[in-house]
């Protein structure tokens, strides 16, 4: 086909293929651009979100740094060597009798360490009126140099003592070492 066409026709042709090409390159260079462009445009949205989540924090670092050094406030210290089931069952049954709840069947768990924090869960039963038990749990929510934390509890009807309730709940106690204070 080539040989029927003259040398000005087959440099037509030629440029006109060549240009083609270049249109072609441009087009995948454009499609390209854009795909990076929307990925620049995504990468600089999350940036934003990122900087803007992260500068909110910074605005309530001196809040925050208050709120975690009251709570710190809070976290007991024991000595090393001290038993720390001792210590903990004489605070619940001080605060049971104060509000008064009925504990018995008192069984510490196994002391559990987790960083520098030591934890203690101690599950107990229960007998109290409506009124005494949530005065108890407010107690143990705002308990000065104490922290308590109630994990479970299961609450029935005490059959024989009407206006009474019974059950179980698990309570843990959170404190520090004296070594792990220090580290």
């Amino acid at each position: 086909m080539t040989g029927n066409l003259s040398l000005r026709d087959r440099a037509i042709l030629l440029g006109v293929v060549v240009l083609a090409l270049y249109g072609l390159a441009v087009v995948l260079w454009f499609m390209k651009f854009d795909r990076d462009w929307s990925k620049s445009i995504k990468s600089y949205e999350s940036a934003v979100k990122t900087y803007r989540r992260e500068a909110a924090l910074i605005a309530k670092r001196d809040a925050l740094q208050a709120q975690y050094e009251e709570e710190q406030e809070k976290i007991p210290v024991l000595p090393e060597d001290s038993p720390s089931d001792t210590h903990w069952m004489a605070l619940l049954t001080g605060l049971a009798e104060k509000h008064h709840v009925s504990i018995s069947g008192k069984k510490p768990g196994k002391e559990e360490q987790e960083d520098v924090l030591s934890k203690l869960e101690v599950e107990v039963e229960w007998t109290a009126s409506l009124s005494s038990l949530v005065k108890f749990l407010y107690a143990l929510e705002t308990a000065e140099r104490a922290m308590f934390d109630v994990r479970s509890i299961g609450v029935a009807t005490s059959g024989r003592n009407t206006g009474y309730l019974k059950g179980k709940m698990t309570i843990c106690c959170a404190y520090l070492r004296e070594e792990g204070k220090d580290k």
